[in-house]
């Protein structure tokens, strides 16, 4: 049923010549981006390469191991979608369930369609159709850019005969004979109103609407803490407002951080004096597909939103899609007054080829990085929390496991850096990789 994967798409050739070899990617000198570099350049274990037959939509399965018997990693559609990235994503779901648990391989499901067509639906259906085998057997999925957890994932999987998108992952790697209870905790954990103070009354938003932009903004909170300071006064920029960025923004707010700036995909609103978290939670409720509400008047479009890259502030989100960000804009992000890069996106550093590093350890250099695997592991801690623990109901318990993962793991980390501001993304990924090494 599965099939040894050849290797990843090649980077792009030399423009001296049409039939140039591909340009190798720069080896760092450093031992851990050394090591990081080879790990990507690996090639997946198993690569399941699929063309709808209804439309001129691609879709690809990257396992990148089935450590632990089982491999896990979101479904995510765009136009534009390469293997390449879906490759990178599934090696990144690796590191990350190394923090979070369960101890299983990376995957990544990724699906080159428009969102926006009104074919999207079945596509998605005969996507989940070929990926069956699968789903049943190894592999668990989840939501993830312009797929919805609830809304897409779960019912595609009742309609292929799976109780829930982690059937796999409860068979591959727990291996009971009876999976239902786990596979009961996981259906009503993820689905569970967020009531009290991790949420917002009345709004009826669940776990999987929350937990990871909880996540990210525990993560960057827990690094200002380790190091004596507070996010309170300081000022965000907001990249992508849907389910990482959106509540990201709220929980920062709540802890007295500024927003000034948020953007999506052709909009942007700017706020001068910072979005308090009352603000930012009716910002936040007034969502129209999870992109900004277009009726707001102090909305930015067309060139207008270039001035979203100049407002000063200390903290950028990076919380839309991956490979966003390349030298320039982080010669833009320097000079806008940013120090901190929060990763919410999987990713989000746009490298030239499989393997490359050079971007990421610029980035690692000149600001305070903080790792997608350790700030977008929520909705990973979360499965591995339901698992092990079941559900009780009590959705503040699953917020905290959450959050000691991360406050555990930033201090690793920072261990490694010698409490250095700079440095965290390479030693994350060596920390990582020191745990997926270990039998």
């Amino acid at each position: 049923m599965t099939a040894r994967s050849p290797a990843p798409d090649p980077g792009p050739t030399s423009p001296m010549s049409p039939a140039a070899a591909p340009a190798a990617p720069r080896v760092s000198t450093d031992p851990a981006w050394r090591r990081y570099g080879e790990y990507l350049r690996r090639p997946p274990e198993v690569v399941m390469e699929w063309s709808d037959p209804e439309t001129e939509a691609r879709g690809w399965l990257v396992i990148n191991s089935l450590r632990g018997g089982a491999a896990g990693g979101g479904t995510r559609m765009r136009a534009g979608l390469t293997r390449r990235e879906v490759t990178y994503l599934a090696k990144t779901m690796e590191l990350k369930f190394a923090f979070s648990g369960p101890p299983i391989g990376g995957a990544k499901s990724g699906i080159c369609f428009d969102p926006t067509d009104p074919r999207r639906d079945g596509v998605l259906r005969r996507w989940f159709r070929a990926a069956a085998p699968f789903l049943a057997r190894c592999y668990g999925t989840g939501g993830d850019l312009n797929v919805d957890e609830v809304r897409d994932v779960i019912p595609c999987c009742e309609a292929i005969g799976l109780s829930h998108p982690q059937e796999g992952v409860v068979r591959g790697h727990l291996r009971r004979g009876d999976v239902r209870p786990a596979l009961v905790a996981l259906d009503e954990g993820v689905r569970a109103v967020v009531d009290g103070e991790d949420g917002i009354a009345g709004s009826g938003l669940s776990v999987a609407d929350l937990v990871t932009g909880y996540g990210l903004a525990r993560s960057i909170i827990r690094f200002y803490e380790a190091r004596g300071e507070t996010v309170a006064g300081r000022r965000v920029l907001v990249e992508g407002f849907g389910a990482v960025g959106g509540p990201c923004a709220l929980y920062l707010a709540r802890a007295g951080a500024r927003i000034v700036g948020i953007s999506d995909r052709d909009k942007a609103l700017l706020d001068a004096d910072g979005l308090d978290a009352a603000q930012t939670g009716r910002l936040l409720l007034a969502r129209e597909d999870k992109c900004l509400p277009g009726g707001d008047p102090r909305l930015v479009r067309g060139r207008g939103r270039e001035r979203f890259w100049k407002m000063e502030a200390e903290i950028f989100v990076a919380a839309a899609a991956s490979e966003t960000l390349d030298g320039a804009a982080l010669d833009r992000l320097e000079r806008a007054g940013i120090g901190m890069i929060a990763c919410g996106a999987n990713q989000p550093f746009k490298e030239a080829n499989m393997g490359a590093t050079r971007v990421q350890r610029m980035a690692d250099r000149r600001f305070t990085v903080i790792p997608d695997v350790i700030g977008n592991c929520g909705m990973a801690r979360a499965f591995s929390y339901l698992m092990a623990d079941g559900f009780t109901g009590d959705t503040h318990a699953l917020f905290a496991a959450v959050d000691r993962t991360i406050t555990d793991v930033l201090h690793e980390v920072l261990d490694r850096t010698g409490g250095r501001p700079t440095g965290l993304l390479g030693a994350a990924f060596d920390h990582a990789l020191d745990l997926v090494s270990t039998p």
